[in-house]
């Protein structure tokens, strides 16, 4: 059973060699890890060529400078995999990361969905982690519109080619933040069953100067991926669909408002303020399942100077920790 495993990457000398060692040291063989280079101006793609001389099951696609959505779309394209993952150029995987995955996707599930660590170092096994649940697709979307504390990420998720392909699934282009979250939740809309270990997996680098860390008008796209899921949803007539529209969009929102305040990012705040309809979207939080944001929504709505001096603060002590 072969699994494809899709690894964007963009001038990403200094960790690439790390992520493709942790693949190329996988309990599970039957692999292929197909590796793109977006451009790259410095050593990514001599370092990527070497590995693919060394281990065939490395294949090399080279691109202009089109993007993370392009480079993971023209992979999704050349799979040959039943099964596919996605792991980024700076981070690593655990030597059972396909083994435990794949050990899960049986029957009639569509989707497994495992955990990851923000820490580098091995992770220390104690005993083999059983799914901690099983839901249909439509109860795991509801979920991770309601329920911030469970935030799955696209690089702990195993898919079914099968599924991509039948509903032309892929990233959309120009879209920098939230790209990989309308990924798996146009996903999730086709699923049967998903299943979840809460089995660490993966390591998540924290790359200072990687996109995710960077507040800027770009972020703003994870907005407009809230609105097509939003459309996404409607267009299945999917049973989330009703939970999706009434927070997909108002969540991002309201966060991104926060997070313009906390960083006293004026222009941004200023942007987003103008470009939305704010005081809707945070009307639609105030039945929204957690405490912060009924209270910080309502906040914002009768008290905007408390919610900006609040969150400003906040950021403050943030910055100087």
């Amino acid at each position: 059973m072969l699994i494809s495993i899709i690894i964007p990457c963009y001038n990403a000398e200094k960790y690439i060699k790390e992520c493709l060692s942790s693949v190329k040291c996988q309990n599970y063989t039957d692999w292929e890890a197909i590796c793109v280079d977006d451009g790259s101006s410095d050593n990514t793609k001599t370092i990527l060529e070497n590995y693919s001389k060394e281990d065939k099951r490395f294949v090399v696609i080279s691109q202009k400078n089109h993007g993370v959505s392009v480079a993971r779309n023209n992979a999704i394209a050349r799979c040959k995999g039943e099964y596919v993952c996605f792991v980024d150029s700076d981070d690593t995987v655990e030597p059972d990361f396909l083994e435990h995955l794949a050990g899960f996707m049986k029957g009639d599930t569509d989707l497994v969905i495992s955990d990851f660590t923000r820490e580098m170092k091995p992770v220390e096994r104690k005993e083999k982690v059983q799914a901690l649940w099983k839901k249909k697709g439509d109860e795991c979307a509801g979920q991770i519109i309601v329920d911030k504390t469970f935030n799955p990420q696209l690089w702990c998720m195993m898919f079914k080619r099968s599924i991509i392909e039948e509903y032309n699934i892929n990233f959309y282009p120009g879209c920098t933040r939230g790209e990989d979250w309308e990924f798996f939740m146009k996903y999730i809309a086709h699923t049967d069953k998903v299943v979840y270990t809460g089995y660490i997996t993966y390591h998540y680098r924290n790359n200072e100067v990687s996109a995710m860390k960077q507040l800027n008008e770009k972020s703003f796209t994870s907005i407009d991926a809230s609105k097509r899921v939003t459309e996404y949803y409607a267009a299945c007539n999917n049973k989330a669909s009703g939970v999706v529209k009434q927070y997909s969009v108002s969540r991002t929102i309201w966060k991104f408002v926060i997070l313009t305040v906390m960083e006293h990012n004026k222009d941004l705040y200023r942007k987003i303020v103008n470009d939305y309809d704010v005081k809707s979207e945070m009307r639609k939080m105030y039945s929204y399942p957690g405490i912060i944001e009924k209270l910080s929504s309502r906040m914002y709505s009768f008290m905007r100077p408390v919610f900006i001096g609040c969150f400003y603060v906040y950021g403050l002590i943030n910055k100087n920790r």
